[in-house]
């Protein structure tokens, strides 16, 4: 359940204290803003048919957001397919690749993650240039890609924290400088609290507590697993008093462990800075849990949230989304005026639209030119084929789409090669090239 209390809990934090300014808060609710309108957009594009599948990081991005600010060069995320508003934060993803993957551009410039070939959600950065050199990753702030299997992120978070452990301990390492600045790097590790039940996270966060690497480990603790609350999946309903005894001591070595509310943007900045600081200088592990989070469009596009939630839930998640409590914060403390914060929003929304339609029309444009070559490859094989009337309807059923995608155009080839794969047809190699 979440707190009655609206905003700082403990002690107040003052703008010097985490060392920001007013410029830098309403720039980083700028982002938010502007990636939660990218949340909804992409919903509706998937509803539309514009994009087979959608999941996104709506509700997740003030914590994405303080996370992003001590995530330094050489730094390396592992984490889930809700992690837009940090890869936006750092610079690594732009709100145009974010639509061409949702879009699955094969384009590699357009959707540099993976060239549309994993669903949208999964960041990554280069480590090789094209000729399969490594590249100065010391230098860089990497993202390793995501995949699908929840939890799968976590042992490869370990041996980036062991990495880094190994490359401070051992001199011989430290004339590699393109991969490492003498172990000064840090693991940034994300998931959601349901895949915490699973053996995986338990046994990589032992590793990292026995071996004592560099690792951030983030839970986006929403309530809920899917649609199954954490009371069934979670001992105690909390990963954190689950893992009470992993937490270090005067005497003993473990993992330190923080909890924060999603929506306290002050608090989590302080904890982001205090959970770096001591991962990167003492390689100490950190469990961030942050709790209070919401998902207000619900797990995914195959679902609606309404179906397992109570209104009074709803209305609760509501209240406490992370971005109106940022807005609150922000009016409560007249940083701004209520006006020229409405402007801001707009102006967040606006870039996230804009992107979609670039994106969208980039796409679009290669899908017809592609479009308008089967159809000359049709007509070629109309002269040939005894199955005219077939190919005449698969060649006006493709020309009818208002939005053909990728799926459409692989999916009339595989038809037509169908019609004619008893026929002697000059064109079929060609339309198997095309595959």
């Amino acid at each position: 359940m979440f707190s009655n209390q609206m905003l700082n809990l403990e002690e107040s934090i003052t703008l010097s204290d985490i060392n920001i300014d007013v410029t830098e808060i309403l720039s980083d609710y700028k982002l938010a803003i502007a990636s939660r309108e990218a949340s909804i957009i992409g919903r509706k594009e998937v509803f539309m048919g514009k994009a087979k599948f959608g999941i996104f990081g709506d509700g997740k991005e003030i914590p994405q957001i303080a996370m992003a600010k001590v995530f330094k060069k050489g730094d390396f995320r592992s984490g889930y397919y809700r992690d837009q508003t940090f890869m936006f934060a750092i610079g690594e993803h732009t709100l145009l690749e974010y639509f061409a993957q949702l879009y699955a551009h094969t384009d590699e410039t357009a959707e540099p993650s993976s060239a549309g070939r994993q669903m949208n959600g999964h960041f990554s950065t280069r480590m090789i240039d094209d000729d399969g050199r490594l590249l100065d990753l010391a230098n860089r702030r990497n993202s390793s890609s995501d995949i699908s299997p929840t939890a799968g992120q976590m042992s490869r978070l370990l041996g980036l924290g062991w990495a880094s452990k190994l490359f401070r301990e051992s001199k011989h390492l430290h004339s590699y400088k393109n991969l490492s600045k003498k172990g000064n790097e840090v693991a940034f590790g994300t998931i959601g609290n349901a895949s915490t039940s699973e053996g995986v996270f338990y046994e990589t966060m032992n590793a990292a507590g026995v071996l004592q690497v560099p690792i951030v480990m983030s839970v986006w603790d929403d309530g809920y697993g899917i649609s199954v609350p954490k009371g069934y999946h979670t001992t105690k309903e909390s990963i954190s008093k689950a893992l009470a005894g992993f937490q270090r001591n005067k005497k003993e070595a473990g993992i330190e462990i923080m909890v924060v509310k999603g929506w306290d943007y002050p608090r989590l900045v302080q904890v982001y800075q205090e959970a770096a600081a001591l991962a990167r200088k003492e390689h100490v592990p950190v469990l961030i849990h942050v709790t209070e989070l919401t998902q207000p469009q619900g797990h995914s596009t195959s679902g609606s949230h309404e179906r397992y939630k109570t209104k009074e839930r709803i209305q609760l998640e509501g209240e406490y989304d992370c971005i109106r409590q940022m807005r609150l914060w922000i009016l409560e403390n007249e940083f701004i005026s209520e006006e020229a914060l409405e402007k801001i929003e707009k102006e967040g929304r606006a870039e996230a639209k804009i992107a979609r339609n670039t994106a969208w029309k980039k796409y679009l444009s290669e899908i017809v030119k592609d479009r308008n070559s089967l159809h000359e490859l049709i007509d070629i094989t109309l002269l040939e084929s005894t199955n005219k009337d077939i190919l005449n309807n698969l060649k006006n059923e493709l020309g009818s789409l208002v939005n053909p995608i990728k799926a459409d155009l692989v999916r009339t080839i595989k038809k037509i090669l169908r019609v004619i794969r008893s026929e002697d047809v000059a064109s079929k190699p060609i339309w198997v090239e095309h595959l």
